[in-house]
């Protein structure tokens, strides 16, 4: 199996960040020069201190007046400076300033030194010249006057950017912006943005279902509670291994077609035990002793036993060669090197997709998938008592249930952790009040949601059916009261009774999680100056810009122009995935991506190249928020309108439009994962020709918002798939003809 770098995103990342920042803050603002030569900082600063400071007036006049308080506050800020011909003027532009206003001159004054730039408020174009007064070290490289590639031009933040940086991305302190450069200072540079502080994404109970992603035990196996620690877990991926991986499938595979060929087709639940003979069996006993012992050595719980060649599906690969699965009731951590995966797990996943259609098509059912003819996972700790089994809550099963009505006839109504009165109270509803039945509609205890409630009631106060459906479709859901919390979700023992809800799960961490995995994969690869390619080479505007390119966002190329897109935000507001922007002297030069708990992935130098480094604090000026958190809209949100009409971009033609979802019916492989590296969405994800329409883009179909992310071999020309999480939902929206416009 490919192995990936992977950053696991920690809550406590950000709060790390915030507590560096503090410090890195207080020791990092730099001093600025508030005189001339002929006028000290000390003497300045004494004449501010009295407010006693005279200057020319600039009407013309030349007369010496008072400076103001507002004046005497530039002065301290290093914003102004007393000249020694007694005019007060900007540190910046030269330019003479108001000393009761504090305006500058229409007209600029002529600079100290013609051969030095003025530093501007917004980036200047690179075929200005550099402005040291000292050279830089002979090996760094020399500002160049014009671009290393026209085609691109980068403007001063990649020139100030190009010179040697460590390995934790932060710039060597160069002479050349130590001149009147540093006149201008970060925090000057920073009262200038519209920084904002943005609403706390809260993280739901619920799950979301995810596409499929097939897995086999290569031998009997057990499920971990957690990630024993110091272990490894990594598969070898070496040729030799992959060979023997394959002989080892191909050979199961066959002896499964040749149990199946001569079993008869209603002695299906013997057929697995056909798989172990008495000899195997002792073994299999041996084995199981060997797994004790292991469990004690791995100090962790096991929580399900699967047999040899079960099935089993992989929701998250973890660092160190550790899978989080998921296999009937049973979610918790494997071993990579225990399971066959991709292509060799193909092998298995056809024989067993082969077998389990022709069940169904001479039972006169329906194919549905492999379980029930694969074997899943035997329950060893209940899901109540299992500690991994909310860890991600992506399954996937079906998450969303129909919304089946119920109100309260009583005048309040308990919702219980468990079925009975002696259970703890987990919320009320009062009389009149709306619920969801999710389970066990026929017993005397129901289970039900009602806002963020869930838990059991009484059957007999609740009113259902036909009539109570009819009058909440008339009213409106929203004119009904809903259960009031007790106690909150995490500590109710009821809350998982089923995955399901009326609402899908909201995993805002998601494209974050995918983004970084993605950035991940090019660390290693080369720093170029003025380059744009993952591969080849790239500086660190051109690799954030290509990083979030793959997930169609078409961001701006250099890194000035980049800490101006997207929301501002305080730097310890940073999330995993967002932008934070480095300045020196008041100009923005270097651009990482925010990988959580204090880390980047970032283009550093020509040295190091790309790296996982850390957060320069004493730099860090801002940070900018791109991700769409709440992006990934899964289930019902095909059908949102979502696209303005100043979205719509140029119009692609007529295309024929299905639908599919990540069953074996559908997508008919192993592998769930999409043709640009994450996983598929509904509402989001569509399958394209890539000649016609780009990895990446954006599009529009039927008002909504898509992004062409997948393949599929039948997929050619003006023909696109659209992902939906069940495969009900994909057959009843059958086949369409739509106009495809791009997004602008």
């Amino acid at each position: 199996m490919k192995a990936k770098r992977t950053n696991i995103i920690k809550k406590q990342g950000t709060k790390t960040l915030a507590g560096i920042l503090a410090v890195g803050m207080t020791f990092g603002t730099p001093i600025s020069v508030l005189a001339d030569d002929n006028t000290s900082d000390s003497t300045m600063e004494q004449q501010a201190e009295v407010q006693n400071v005279l200057a020319k007036k600039v009407d013309g006049s030349e007369t010496l007046v008072k400076v103001s308080e507002v004046v005497l506050g530039m002065i301290k800020r290093s914003e102004v400076k007393l000249d020694t011909d007694k005019f007060l003027k900007d540190v910046t532009t030269g330019q003479k300033v108001d000393p009761t206003t504090g305006e500058r001159v229409t007209e600029p004054e002529p600079p100290v030194e013609p051969s030095e730039p003025e530093i501007p408020t917004t980036p200047t174009e690179p075929s200005e010249p550099e402005a040291p007064t000292t050279p830089t070290e002979p090996s760094e490289p020399e500002i160049p006057e014009t671009p290393a590639e026209p085609s691109e031009p980068e403007s001063p933040d990649d020139n100030i950017k190009n010179t040697e940086t460590d390995q934790n991305g932060q710039a060597d302190q160069e002479e050349a912006v130590q001149t009147e450069n540093t006149e201008a200072s970060n925090e000057n540079l920073i009262s200038r943005q519209q920084i904002v502080k943005l609403p706390q994404i809260i993280d739901d109970f619920r799950f979301w279902t995810v596409a499929r992603i097939y897995a086999f035990a290569k031998e009997d196996l057990y499920v971990r509670e957690s990630i024993p620690e110091g272990i490894d877990g990594t598969a070898d991926t070496s040729d030799e291994s992959l060979k023997a991986d394959k002989k080892a499938a191909k050979k199961e595979a066959k002896k499964l077609n040749a149990i199946y060929e001569k079993a008869e087709l209603n002695k299906k639940a013997a057929i697995h035990a056909e798989l172990i003979t008495e000899q195997e069996q002792t073994e299999d006993d041996a084995t199981l002793n060997e797994n004790v012992t292991d469990q004690n050595a791995e100090q962790v719980r096991y929580i399900g036993k699967l047999d040899k060649n079960g099935l089993l599906y992989i929701l998250k690969e973890e660092e160190n060669g550790w899978l989080y699965v998921e296999s009937g009731n049973v979610r918790g951590f494997v071993k990579a090197s225990e399971v066959y995966t991709s292509n060799v797990a193909q092998k298995l996943l056809e024989v067993y997709q082969k077998e389990a259609k022709k069940t169904a098509a001479e039972n006169g059912a329906e194919y549905t998938g492999i379980e029930g003819t694969a074997a899943i996972a035997q329950t060893l700790v209940s899901p109540l008592e299992n500690q991994a089994y909310t860890y991600l809550r992506a399954t996937v099963n079906q998450t969303v249930a129909d919304k089946n009505y119920a109100t309260v006839n009583a005048t309040m109504l308990n919702v219980r952790e468990g079925k009975g009165t002696e259970s703890r109270i987990v919320g009320t509803m009062n009389q009149g009040a709306l619920c969801y039945v999710l389970a066990d509609a026929d017993s005397d205890w129901v289970y039900v949601e009602s806002a963020d409630v869930r838990g059991f009631v009484a059957r007999q106060y609740l009113n259902t059916g036909d009539e109570v459906t009819t009058q909440v479709e008339n009213t409106g859901e929203d004119h009904y009261q809903t259960a009031e919390e007790v106690i909150s979700p995490e500590e109710n023992q009821a809350l998982y009774y089923t995955l399901t809800s009326t609402k899908e799960g909201t995993p805002n961490g998601a494209i974050r999680e995918s983004i970084l995995e993605y950035a991940s994969q090019f660390i290693g690869n080369p720093y170029v100056w003025g380059g744009t390619s993952l591969t080849e080479g790239a500086d660190c505007s051109g690799f954030v810009q290509q990083i979030y390119k793959a997930y169609g966002y078409d961001i701006p190329r250099v890194a000035q122009d980049q800490s101006q897109y997207g929301t501002q935000i305080p730097v310890e507001d940073a999330q995993p995935g967002d932008l934070i922007f480095y300045a020196k002297a008041g100009h923005v030069y270097h651009v990482v991506m925010y990988a959580g708990d204090g880390k980047t992935i970032e283009a550093a130098n020509t040295k190091a190249g790309i790296i996982s480094g850390t957060v320069n604090t004493e730099n860090a000026v801002w940070a900018t928020r791109i991700l769409e958190d709440n992006e990934v809209v899964v289930d019902g949100g095909i059908g949102e309108i979502n696209a303005t009409t100043d979205m719509y971009g140029t119009c692609l033609g007529n295309f024929k439009i299905t639908y599919y979802c990540a069953c074996e019916k559908c997508c008919n492989k192993a592998d769930g994962i999409t043709a640009t590296g994450s996983r598929v969405a509904e509402g989001r994800t569509i399958a394209v020709d890539p000649g016609v329409i780009p990895y990446g883009t954006k599009v529009i179909i039927g008002g909504h918002i898509f992004t062409a992310e997948d393949c599929g071999g039948a997929i050619k020309q003006n023909h696109i798939d659209i992902y939906v999480n069940s495969h009900e939902e994909a057959k009843a929206l059958g086949v369409a003809n739509a106009p495809v416009y791009l997004v602008k």
